[in-house]
C-alpha cells in the first residue's frame, strides 16, 4: 500500500511531495526486483540454456538482416541509411561488451549474438550479390 504525502512551506514555500510505502510490495514489483535472480538460477539450472538462448539471439540477429537487406533492397532509396544503421549499431554493442575488464553479463551476451547474427547474414548476402 502507498500512500502520498504532502507537506505545504506555507506562503510561497515549496511543495514536498513524498511516497510512503507500506509494509506490503505489490506482485509487480516483486516479479521485478526478483527478475535477474530469476534469470540467473534459469541458465544454471541446465547449462544448456544458454547455448540455446545464444543460438536463438544469433538466428534473431540472422533473420532481422535479412529482412533489412530484402526490404531496402526493393526499394532502392534508403540502402545507405539502413547500411549506417546496422553499422552503427554493431560498432555501439561492440564497444560496450569489450570494454569492461569483468565478464559482460548476459543481456550483453545475447546482443552481441545478435550482432553476430546480424553481421554474418549481411556478409552471405553480400556474397550472394558478388557472385
Amino acid at each position: 500500500c502507498e500512500v502520498m504525502e504532502v507537506e505545504w512551506g506555507g506562503r510561497g514555500g515549496a511543495v514536498t511531495v513524498r511516497a510512503v510505502t507500506g509494509p506490503r510490495e505489490t506482485r509487480l514489483g516483486s516479479i521485478l526486483t526478483t527478475l535477474p535472480q530469476r534469470l540467473d538460477l534459469y541458465f544454471k539450472v541446465r547449462r544448456g540454456r544458454r547455448f540455446l538462448w545464444k543460438a536463438i539471439a544469433a538466428f534473431t540477429g540472422f533473420y532481422t538482416a535479412n529482412v533489412i537487406s530484402l526490404t531496402f533492397g526493393v526499394l532502392g532509396i534508403n540502402d545507405v541509411v539502413a547500411g549506417a544503421f546496422c553499422v552503427g549499431f554493431s560498432e555501439l554493442v561492440t564497444r560496450a561488451y569489450y570494454r569492461k575488464a569483468t565478464k559482460p553479463g548476459l543481456y550483453f551476451t545475447m546482443l552481441n549474438w545478435f550482432k553476430i547474427g546480424l553481421i554474418y547474414a549481411l556478409t552471405t548476402d553480400a556474397f550472394k550479390l558478388g557472385s
